[in-house]
């Protein structure tokens, strides 16, 4: 090796080890930066005629990006997670710890302890005014509850709008990164570039989950998890929310615009043509994920379970039960029951036994007034063993028996004197039996001659009885923001014990009566409350029910914030194993530096003898 060469070598060896140096220095500058990615330089031998030594210097990021796309998803999972777990606490807080004095459980315990009372002395003046106010208490905590939900959906629709607006920001912003790395800019600043890209990316799929890929160029694509392209280059769709204000227990999202109370997320091409990215499934995970979940879903069964604790206090104590008298056709067997007294929305029940097994099975036929309110609601369908099924009463007792008649088909004969409806089975043997018909009429006059009372009243129907109406929308969907305690009630509180002008003050017959359709009457619960992910009618007492729900809530929420912790756990989990190779390590990069100096100081060595040696040859 010649002097030159030796020369060469040593300066090149010299470069390589001030870009190195300038690497470590970086590193350690950046310790405590987020999401910046730790260099090293690796240099390529050269040896090409004269050019021995060290070649250009190329600065690599340490990563591993199969486990990168892990934390990109874990990370999804985690905001998601997260979102409901805070959603859930803030519901739990509204319902209140089971037992405690706000909970509903307790405060329905105090009305139900209150009658108790009435019950043992309906004399008594304090008595009378302590259900009262028990149940004014109770009637402001559904309301409180009620709008404490429809507060929380208000916030995800805003959470939406905003995480939306910033999506489309990310989007915006990678474009210029993106096209900067394309374009191939110096090794130490192209790093530089991917650590911002990467932040961007990382920020995204906190919103949604993603998917990327690295094209040769450098270039990276990005796809949703449902496969919607959101990123090639630049942005290829563009997400537009026409957030709402002011949701309301009505509000819910719906494929039909016309019925849509909710805003919803168009995704737009490059084209100008949008779909519906909620219908799409677009969002599966990630914050915006959550947050529609909890405004379409979860919040809403938790309205529709208040709704039905509203419904069935009202109706339990208006609602008079009518059974029917036996009647016979020949060797048919049912019922005649009169329907007088019926109003939109109240039921009459058929009750059957099929053969073989003799499993009980129902009709339940709801009044409605007008064409325009059926089908009913999905809200109001029952299940296979409890068929729900409107019925017109605007055309008249015939009309109701006929529309009866289609809806059950063979094996029953139904007809009607006046009012009065019958119901027969076939008389065959082995086929079905009739073994129940009741109408419950709702009763709307607080001295009506019988137990009933509308003592729970629709503040927002000017005080009318609750009955269940479809007239212009389900009377029951956000009943629980509305139920008061029947004003004419309050002003003459001896209308709890008088069920007529003459009725002894001391009477027991209605206190008893109000009593027991909270605390022993079983009742029909639909399918709208959704336990424990059942589509089917359940039958409890209104005390187990509303103990089930105020349960149920705090279950819901720890299983919640159990899932939260685990996922964070292996979020954490990810984040470590991506840190191992891409976090800064400063004893590492000083046990680097060391080597880097010494490598300097033997390359300057070299340097410093050559030029001696060359000194010798000029002086010979």
């Amino acid at each position: 090796m010649g002097l030159g060469t030796a020369l060469d070598t040593a300066i090149s060896g010299l470069r390589g080890t001030q870009a190195g140096i300038g690497v470590i220095s970086q590193n350690v500058a950046n310790v405590g930066t987020a999401g910046y990615v730790r260099r090293s330089v690796s240099n390529v031998d050269t040896n090409a005629g004269r050019n021995v030594g060290v070649g250009n210097p190329n600065v690599q990021r340490l990563l591993d990006r199969i486990v990168q796309h892990q934390l990109w998803q874990e990370t999804s999972g985690a905001a998601y997670t997260a979102t409901r777990a805070e959603a859930f606490a803030g519901l739990d807080q509204l319902y209140g710890a089971p037992g405690s004095a706000t909970a509903l459980d307790s405060m329905f315990s105090t009305f139900t302890s209150s009658l108790q009372a009435l019950r043992n002395d309906p004399s008594s003046y304090t008595n009378r005014t302590a259900v009262l106010n028990s149940a004014s208490q109770l009637a402001n905590r559904l309301r409180t509850v009620s709008e404490g939900v429809q507060t929380l959906r208000n916030q995800a629709e805003a959470g939406i709008g905003n995480a939306v607006g910033r999506v489309n920001e990310l989007l915006d912003s990678l474009t210029n990164v993106n096209a900067r790395i394309v374009n191939g800019e110096a090794s130490s600043g192209n790093a530089d570039l991917r650590d911002q890209r990467e932040r961007i990316v990382s920020e995204l799929s906190q919103y949604l989950e993603i998917r990327t890929q690295e094209q040769p160029s450098g270039a990276i694509t990005i796809t949703a998890a449902s496969g919607t392209q959101l990123f090639d280059g630049r942005p290829t769709v563009r997400f537009e929310f026409d957030q709402r204000s002011a949701l309301g227990p009505n509000a819910q999202w719906s494929t039909d615009p016309a019925q849509r109370g909710v805003g919803t997320i168009v995704a737009r091409d490059l084209s100008g043509n949008g779909f519906d990215a909620i219908a799409n499934n677009t969002f599966r995970s990630g914050e915006i994920g959550a947050l529609l979940e909890l405004r379409d879903k979860t919040l809403v069964q938790a309205q529709a379970q208040l709704d039905e604790i509203a419904a069935q206090l009202a109706s339990a104590l208006s609602d008079r039960e009518v059974a029917g008298t036996a009647a016979t056709a020949g060797a048919a067997t049912g019922f005649d029951v009169d329907l007088n007294g019926l109003k939109a929305g109240n039921t009459v029940t058929l009750d059957y036994k099929v053969t073989p097994g003799r499993q009980t099975q129902r009709y339940t036929f709801v009044r409605v007034d007008s064409a325009a309110s059926l089908p009913l609601p999905a809200s109001a369908q029952g299940d296979a063993n409890n068929r729900v099924i409107g019925i017109d009463f605007s055309g008249g007792p015939a009309s109701v028996a006929a529309q009866m008649q289609a809806a059950v088909g063979p094996g029953f004969t139904i007809s009607n004197t006046g009012s009065v409806l019958r119901i027969v089975d076939d008389g065959a043997a082995g086929t079905r039996d009739v073994v129940g018909l009741i109408a419950r009429p709702t009763q709307d006059s607080l001295t009506g001659g019988t137990a009933e009372l509308p003592f729970f009243v629709d503040s927002g129907r000017a005080n009318g009885a609750y009955t269940g109406s479809y007239e212009g929308g389900a009377q029951s969907v956000g009943f629980a923001s509305r139920i008061v305690v029947n004003p004419n009630l309050v002003s003459d509180p001896k209308s709890l014990v008088l069920l007529t002008p003459t009725t002894p003050q001391g009477d027991t017959t209605r206190p008893q009566f109000l009593l027991d359709r909270l605390t022993s009457s079983q009742r029909s619960f639909t399918n709208a409350t959704g336990f424990d992910g059942s589509g089917a009618t359940s039958s409890m007492t209104m005390a187990n029910f509303v103990q089930r729900v105020v349960a149920g809530q705090g279950q819901a929420s720890a299983a919640a914030q159990r899932l939260d912790e685990g996922q964070q756990v292996a979020l954490a989990a990810v984040q470590s194993r991506f840190l191992e190779d891409a976090q800064v390590n400063v004893d590492q990069e000083m046990s680097t530096l060391i080597e880097l100096q010494s490598a300097y100081a033997a390359n300057a060595r070299v340097i410093s003898t050559v030029k001696e040696l060359l000194d010798v040859l000029l002086r010979l």
